[in-house]
C-alpha cells in the first residue's frame, strides 16, 4: 500500500483538521472524504470488511477512480496530553487504522453541496472471492497449498505467517478445488483440518497487515485487560465493556470420526471416539461423523506441537472442539476500538461465572459515526485450556453424477496399461488446466469400478492410455474418485456401430477378441486371439470379410493343438437335436461297442470249438463298461458314416495293453511296402467260412517252427503243387509218408517201404544201381530264447534315461541283476520273463 498524496482539495476542508474522529484516507485519489458513519465486520476465519458512508464536494467520483484502490480508516481520540503550550504535541491520538481495497462503491445521493458516497474497505483477502475455478493439487499439505493460493493473488511471504501451527499436516495425495472461488477453497481446507486464522499489523509497518494462521490457542492476543462498565458511577477516559451475556447449551459428549480407507486391511482402525471434556455431565451423546479423509488412527492422549495431524484422534479432537465452541457462548458490548478477534479479554469487575476464566472475541461488529461513538459489539467464547477455537465447519461441494477424464500412460498412446499394485490408474482430468503435472501423474491413483471383484479374482480389461472414462466420486466427495466406467469418442471409435449392429463384441487392443452374431440365420460365436490365428468358431462361421466359409463349430490354431479331458473324452456325430438329452448321452456308442463284443464272442466260440486258441474277450468287455457315460477316462470316436484316419507320414496304434479291432464285415490292412507281423507268445487265425488264403506274387513263401513242429491238417485233400520246380521233404532224422496202413519210412539212409496187400510198379524201367545218397543242408536256428533290451527312465520322462544305473528284477525269490549302459539299456534279457518279474533300482550306499 503507498503512502497518503494530499490534493488540492484537502487544502480547502481538510478532514485531517476537523472533528471527525474518523478518517478515510484514499491512496493514488484526489477525492476528499468525510465520513459520515462506518459499520464494520470482522470474525476469526474471515476476511474483515468495513461499510463506510462519507460525503464529498466532488458530485460525481468516477467508479473507476476508486474500484481496486486501497486506503485507509482511521480512528483517533483526543490525546489527553495534548496541550496548546506543548510546541509539536498532536491533538489527535490514532486508536487504530484498518488497511484495505475498495471493493464495492456506490453513490447513494446528492445535494447542492455535495454528495453522500457508500464503500465497502475490505482486506485484498475477500478478492480471491472473484477468481473461481476447479483445479487439481497433488502432493501438498493444506498449509502448503494455502500459502501458494495466497502468493498466486499477490500476496507477499510476509503477509503470510504458518510459523505457529502446532500440528505437523501431512501431505495430500490430491486435493481437488471444484467450483469453488479461491477465498471459499482456502477457507473450506482450513475450516476441515481447524486451523483459524486473525489479522494483525505488521510490526515494523503499520501499512502492512499480516494473515496470522493458527491451530491453537497459543496465538490468541493475551491478557487485554478492560473494566467493566459500571452503570452506577462515572466511567472516566478508560475503556470499558458492558452488557455482557452468556448463553449455555447442551452439546454432544464425545464425537466419533470413522473413515473407509480401503488400501488399509484393518481399516476399522480409523474409528476413534474422543470426549475433550473428560466427562462433563452437562453435555450428552456421541456425534458421529464420516468420511474426513484420514488414513490412521493416531495417538489418543498425544495432541498438540510436533504431533501429526489428520488422524482419526485428530479429526474426533478439533470436531469436539468445535461443538464445544457452542457450549458457552459469550456476547458484550465494548466503546475499545483495539479489541480485536483473537483477542483475550481479562475483565476487572464484578463478574458472573462465564466470564471468569476471560472471554475470547471471535467476532465482532463495529459502528460509529459522526453523532454516535464507537460500538464495538462482541461475541466469543470463555477461554479453555483443552478447548481451542475452530472456524466452521465449510461443506465440500458436492459432485453429481460424473466428470470426464482420460486415462494417462507414461507414453503418449501406450499400449500398456499403466496401473499400480491396487490395479489403480492416472487419469488427467478435463477440468484441470494444469499442465505442470508429468505425464502419467495427473491424479492420485484411481480405482476402477467393476461388476464383479474378490480376493485374487474378478473383471479387469486393462484401460488404456487416453481411453475416455467417466469419473465419479464417492458420496460426491471430489477427493474419492473412482473410475466408473469407459466411453468411445471420436478418438476411440466404438466397437460395434451402425455398420455391424447385430454384433456383440469384447475386443481388446491387440485383437484378441469374443464376437457373438445375433443376425437371424447367422448367428455365430468367435473366440480368437491374433497369436497363432487361434480361434474357436461356433455356428454360422464367415471370413474377415463376412462371407460364408462353413457352419458348425471350428477349432484352428497356425500353432500346437491339444484336447484334454482328465475324466474321459466323447467324439461323435450322434445328433441331439436342439441340444436335447445329456452330455454323457453315448448310446450310439454303446450299442456298437455292445454289438462288437456280441460278435466277438460269437467269433470265441467258434474258434475254441475248432480246437484254436481264442480272443480273451474279458478285456473288449471291460472297454465297454469303461466307456458306458465315461465311466473311466476313455476316448471314445463315433461317427453314423464312418472314420477315416489318415496321415503322408506314419501311423501308429499303440496300447500298453490290448488292441482289439472287431468288423461285422471285412477288414482290410493294405500295405504297399512290407507288411509285418510280430507276437511275443502266439498268433493264431481262425476262419469259419471262407478259408485262408497266403499268396506270395513275387518271392518265397517261408513257414518255419524255429522251436518246434510244423502241422497241416485238413478234412479234405491236402495238394502241395510246384509248378516250375521241385518239392522237397528234408528231416534231420526221418521221413514217413503213410496211408492205408502201407508206408515209405526214410530213416538212417535206408528206405523202407512198407505194404500189408502188395507193392506195384507201373514203369517202363526199373534199375537197381550202387548205393548212392543225397545230401541237402538243414537250416540252423540260434540256440536259447529271443532276447531284448528295455530302456529304464525318470517316471513320466522317456528324454531322460537313467544312465549306469544298477537294478535288479525279482520273481519267486530269484534274482537278476544289472546295470543300464550310457543310454540308459540294460543287457539282452527274455521278454517273456519281463512281463512276471518286479523291479529295483539299487542305490550305491554313501560312505
Amino acid at each position: 500500500m503507498t503512502g497518503h498524496v494530499i490534493s488540492l482539495a484537502e487544502t480547502i476542508f481538510n478532514p485531517v483538521n476537523s472533528q471527525n474522529r474518523y478518517l478515510l484516507h484514499l491512496f493514488n485519489s484526489d477525492v476528499v472524504a468525510d465520513v459520515e458513519s462506518f459499520t464494520g465486520h470482522e470474525a476469526l476465519s474471515e476476511p474483515y470488511f468495513y461499510v463506510i458512508r462519507f460525503t464529498s464536494h466532488q458530485k460525481d467520483i468516477p467508479a473507476t477512480s476508486l474500484l481496486k484502490q486501497y486506503a485507509s480508516f482511521e480512528m483517533r481520540v483526543p490525546n489527553p496530553a495534548w496541550s496548546l503550550y506543548l510546541p509539536g504535541s498532536e491533538y489527535w491520538k490514532k486508536n487504530r487504522q484498518v488497511e484495505g481495497v475498495i471493493s464495492v462503491f456506490e453513490r447513494l445521493s446528492t445535494s447542492a453541496d455535495e454528495s453522500l458516497y457508500e464503500i465497502t474497505l475490505s482486506h485484498p483477502m475477500a478478492l480471491m472471492n472473484n477468481k473461481r475455478r476447479s483445479a487439481i493439487y497433488q502432493d501438498i499439505s493444506v498449509p502448503e497449498l494455502v500459502k501458494q493460493i495466497l502468493k498466486e493473488h499477490h500476496f507477499e511471504g510476509y503477509e503470510i505467517n504458518f510459523d505457529g501451527l502446532a500440528w505437523i499436516y501431512p501431505r495430500r495425495e490430491m486435493i481437488v478445488q471444484w467450483g469453488e472461488t479461491d477465498l471459499q477453497f482456502i477457507r473450506r481446507l482450513l475450516s476441515e483440518v481447524g486451523i483459524w486464522f486473525r489479522f494483525e499489523k505488521h510490526p515494523k509497518h503499520d501499512e502492512i497487515v499480516t494473515m496470522v494462521f493458527a491451530d491453537s490457542q497459543s496465538l490468541y492476543l493475551f491478557n487485554h485487560a478492560i473494566r467493566l462498565y459500571n452503570e452506577a458511577g462515572m466511567s472516566g477516559n478508560d475503556y470499558t465493556i458492558r452488557e455482557l451475556k452468556a448463553r449455555h447449551n447442551v452439546v454432544p459428549a464425545s464425537v466419533m470420526a470413522k473413515n473407509y480407507y480401503y488400501p488399509l486391511r484393518n481399516y476399522d482402525i480409523t474409528t476413534e471416539t474422543i470426549d475433550v471434556t473428560r466427562g462433563d455431565d452437562k453435555t450428552q451423546g456421541t456425534q458421529y461423523i464420516y468420511a474426513d479423509i484420514h488414513q490412521a488412527p493416531g495417538e489418543r492422549y498425544a495432541h498438540g506441537r510436533g504431533q501429526p495431524a489428520e488422524t482419526s484422534v485428530f479429526y474426533a479432537r478439533i470436531r469436539h472442539e468445535l461443538l464445544l465452541n457452542e457450549q458457552h457462548r459469550l456476547t458484550g458490548v465494548t466503546d475499545s476500538p483495539q479489541i480485536l478477534p483473537g483477542t483475550e479479554l481479562i475483565i476487572d469487575g464484578n463478574l458472573s461465572d462465564a466470564f471468569k476464566n476471560s472471554f475470547v472475541v471471535t467476532a465482532m461488529k463495529a459502528t460509529g459515526s459522526r453523532k454516535n461513538a464507537y460500538r464495538s459489539e462482541l461475541s466469543g467464547i470463555p477461554y479453555s485450556e483443552d478447548v481451542c477455537f475452530r472456524p466452521e465447519r465449510l461443506p465440500r461441494p458436492c459432485i453429481s453424477g460424473t466428470v470426464p477424464a482420460r486415462i494417462s500412460a507414461l507414453k503418449f498412446n501406450d499400449t500398456l496399461a499403466h496401473i499400480d499394485a491396487f490395479g489403480r490408474y492416472r487419469v488427467k482430468f478435463h477440468f484441470d488446466l494444469e499442465d505442470q503435472w508429468k505425464k502419467g501423474y495427473e491424479s492420485l491413483p484411481v480405482r476402477l469400478a467393476r461388476p464383479y471383484a474378490g480376493d485374487t479374482y474378478g473383471f479387469h480389461f486393462p484401460l488404456q492410455d487416453n481411453t475416455e472414462v467417466a469419473i465419479a466420486f464417492e458420496g460426491g466427495d471430489p477427493e474419492r474418485p473412482y473410475i466408473a466406467h469407459a466411453l468411445h469418442d471420436a478418438t476411440n471409435p466404438d466397437v460395434v456401430t451402425n455398420r455391424n449392429n447385430t454384433r456383440n463384441v469384447i475386443r481388446t487392443q491387440r485383437n484378441n477378441k469374443l464376437r457373438m452374431e445375433d443376425k437371424r440365420d447367422q448367428e455365430h460365436i468367435k473366440l480368437a486371439t491374433e497369436y497363432g490365428k487361434s480361434q474357436v468358431n461356433l455356428g454360422h462361421l464367415v471370413d474377415a470379410s463376412g462371407e460364408p466359409r462353413g457352419e458348425g463349430f471350428e477349432i484352428r490354431t497356425d500353432k500346437h493343438g491339444a484336447l484334454r479331458a482328465d475324466q474321459g473324452l466323447h467324439i461323435t456325430t450322434e445328433g441331439q437335436p436342439k441340444a436335447s438329452g445329456h452330455q454323457s448321452d453315448m448310446a450310439a456308442t454303446v450299442a456298437q461297442l455292445q454289438a462288437a463284443l456280441q460278435l466277438a464272442q460269437s467269433l470265441s466260440a467258434s474258434t475254441t470249438a475248432s480246437d484254436t486258441p481264442a480272443t480273451d474277450t474279458g478285456k473288449q468287455q471291460a472297454l465297454r463298461q469303461a466307456t458306458d457315460k465315461l465311466a473311466e477316462p476313455v476316448i471314445a470316436l463315433y461317427a453314423d458314416a464312418g472314420i477315416a484316419q489318415t496321415t503322408p507320414k506314419t501311423a501308429q496304434i499303440s496300447a500298453g495293453q490290448n488292441v482289439i479291432t472287431t468288423s461285422h464285415k471285412d477288414t482290410s490292412l493294405n500295405a504297399f511296402g512290407r507288411f509285418t507281423v510280430a507276437a511275443a507268445e502266439l498268433f493264431s487265425v481262425f476262419v469259419r467260412k471262407a478259408g485262408i488264403f497266403l499268396t506270395a506274387a513275387g518271392g518265397p513263401l517261408h513257414l518255419k517252427a524255429q522251436k518246434d513242429e510244423i502241422k497241416l491238417t485238413a478234412f479234405g485233400d491236402v495238394i502241395t503243387t510246384s509248378s516250375n520246380g521241385r518239392i522237397s521233404f528234408n528231416a534231420k532224422n526221418e521221413i514217413v509218408l503213410m496211408s492205408g496202413g502201407a508206408g515209405i519210412r526214410i530213416k538212417n539212409g535206408v528206405v523202407e517201404v512198407l505194404a500189408p496187400q502188395g507193392i506195384l510198379y507201373k514203369a517202363m524201367d526199373v534199375r537197381y544201381l550202387p548205393a548212392a545218397s543225397i545230401q541237402e543242408a538243414l537250416p540252423v536256428f540260434k540256440n536259447g530264447e529271443l532276447s531284448q533290451q528295455f530302456l529304464l527312465h525318470a517316471d513320466g520322462e522317456p528324454d531322460h534315461p537313467l544312465t549306469n544305473q544298477k537294478f535288479m528284477l525279482i520273481k519267486n525269490g530269484v534274482q537278476i541283476e544289472g546295470i543300464t549302459d550310457a543310454d540308459g539299456h540294460s543287457p539282452l534279457l527274455n521278454p517273456s520273463e519281463l512281463e512276471s518279474y518286479s523291479l529295483r533300482l539299487i542305490h550305491d550306499e554313501q560312505e
